[in-house]
């Protein structure tokens, strides 16, 4: 089967075609699970002070997390639509840099749990409760510490002649003229780009982390491949994908490429064009 593309978003250069690899959710729906559950929680908290009942009182708590929960995840999951494109050391070379935008729903939801264990602890005055509301919020701050570290160093850096992928854990930098890339998914279930490029050819620098072993290729293999993951930097995967593939296949538009242009490739088209997309190409 064929992959189903779309024209590019508008500012998008002449001939750029987004293409659906993976399929894709809504940001949409978050907000409005989040809504009804905002709404849930004013109603049960009104009830509950009219009729002098706590239990009702605490339930509309709950929902009010799991509002501002759903409200983060509506909020984290549309940056993909609104990529940052950072100019790098000259005119023509461009940065990602990592955004954790599927670690923060987790960390929203950690948090709210850790609230809510905490307000349970407090209000029936058991151990139990607090100590597990402090664990998760433990849990959380280092998360977060661990977040902001890789995020220091972690950028994806596209040049006229090369592209290359820096983080802690891995250095790798490919020429555009001898990469080739194929969509996947690692053993998660994660969205993956995999990279293929004589090995001879790739550039590989020393980091202080270790590289991770479904992203490293195999060491008896010529040609990798070495796997890319799109959510690490706060774009579409799809959008990625589709704006790596064709700048391979243009050596004139990576010498000439805009901050706009690349914005706009990475910008996915809107809902209404891409909805009729929704099949599963892999």
């Amino acid at each position: 089967m064929s992959t189903p593309v779309v024209p590019g978003t508008a500012g998008s250069p002449p001939g750029y075609l987004w293409r659906w690899v993976w399929p894709e959710s809504r940001a949409f729906a978050w907000l409005l699970a989040s809504s009804a559950a905002l709404v849930g929680a004013a109603t049960f908290s009104v009830v509950g002070m009219l009729a002098g009942n706590d239990f009702v009182v605490r339930a509309g708590g709950l929902l009010l997390l799991l509002a501002a929960t759903t409200g983060v995840i509506y909020l984290v999951t549309g940056i993909e639509d609104r990529p940052s494109v950072l100019q790098g050391d000259d005119a023509s070379t461009f940065v990602l840099r990592y955004l954790p935008t599927r670690v923060a729903p987790v960390l929203a939801a950690l948090t709210a749990l850790a609230v809510a264990a905490l307000s349970i602890g407090v209000l029936e005055r058991a151990l139990e409760p607090m100590f597990l509301g402090l664990a998760l919020l433990v849990a959380v701050l280092v998360l977060a510490c661990l977040g902001i570290r890789y995020r220091r160093t972690a950028r994806l850096r596209l040049s006229p002649h090369t592209i290359r992928v820096t983080t802690r854990n891995f250095d790798w930098e490919f020429p555009w003229d001898a990469v080739d890339f194929e969509p996947g998914f690692d053993a998660k279930g994660t969205e993956t780009i995999a990279i293929r490029c004589p090995r001879a050819m790739v550039t590989t620098r020393p980091t202080p982390g270790k590289t991770p072993t479904h992203l490293r290729p195999p060491k008896d293999s010529p040609d990798g491949p070495w796997k890319l993951a799109p959510i690490m930097w706060g774009v579409s995967p799809n959008s990625l994908f589709s704006t790596l593939d064709h700048l391979r296949t243009d050596p004139d538009l990576r010498a000439e490429l805009t901050n706009a242009q690349l914005t706009a490739m990475l910008t996915p088209p809107p809902w209404q064009t891409r909805r009729p997309l929704d099949i599963d190409p892999l």
